[in-house]
C-alpha cells in the first residue's frame, strides 16, 4: 500500500496528549492516525 505525507491542523493540547499516550504504549503517531482513520471508514464509510 502507498503512503502518501498528510499535512493536518489539530488542537496542541490534543496532540500533546494523543503524543503521550502513543509514546506510553510504544505505538508510531502514524501507525496509530491511520488504524483510527481505517476503523472510522470500515464505521462510516458504508453507502
Amino acid at each position: 500500500m502507498a503512503k502518501v505525507p498528510l499535512l493536518i491542523t489539530v488542537d496542541k493540547e490534543i496532540l500533546d496528549k494523543f503524543k503521550e499516550v502513543c509514546d506510553k504504549n510504544d505505538i508510531k503517531i502514524s501507525t496509530k492516525v491511520n488504524t483510527l482513520m481505517k476503523g472510522w471508514v470500515e464505521n462510516n464509510g458504508k453507502d
